[in-house]
Formats: C-alpha cells, sequence, structure tokens
C-alpha cells in the first residue's frame, strides 16, 4: 500500500521561506503552495527510504513549523507489487 497525504502546515511568518526549504529536504515531501499568512499546502508520499508517517513527524520537527493538519489521505495499492503477484501466478 501506498499512503497519500495532503497536509496543512502553519509555519512562523519570519521562518516560511526556511521551512519551505527544510520540507524540501525531506523524502516523499512536496510544496505546493504557500499563503500570505505562512500556510504551506503540502502532500507527503510513502518513498524507498521513508514512510509517509515518518515523514509527517519530521514535519513537525521541522524548526519553524507551528502547527501541521492533515486534511486528506489515501492509501492506494501497491501496483507494482500487484502486476509482479499477477505475473508469477502460473496459467
Amino acid at each position: 500500500m501506498m499512503n497519500v497525504c495532503g497536509v496543512l502546515v502553519h509555519a512562523r511568518p519570519d521562518r516560511v521561506n526556511s521551512v519551505e526549504a527544510m520540507l524540501a529536504e525531506i523524502p516523499g515531501v512536496e510544496t505546493h503552495g504557500q499563503s500570505d499568512n505562512a500556510r504551506l499546502v503540502v502532500t507527503i508520499e510513502d518513498t524507498e527510504t521513508m514512510s509517509a508517517m515518518d515523514a509527517m513527524s519530521a514535519v513537525n520537527r521541522t524548526d519553524g513549523v507551528v502547527a501541521t493538519a492533515l486534511v486528506y489521505h489515501e492509501m492506494e495499492p501497491d501496483l507494482d507489487a500487484q502486476t509482479s503477484a499477477t505475473e508469477e501466478k502460473p496459467c
């Protein structure tokens, strides 16, 4: 399964640009926009090196982040694993 999360990140207004830069370094985290009131629209996905839940924890621990709110979550099946399992079955 693959986790996909939509998160609203509230940053300190004086740190919003540095927070955005630090978030970009966390595997699976992507910033999609920034509001005038220091809020960032972020998506988090599982990667080979970090789960979405671990990435969410890393976002929460980022210096300058005041709060986060999970606004969307979806678990998608791993299509590669399904395809491999289907291909391995004899006819």
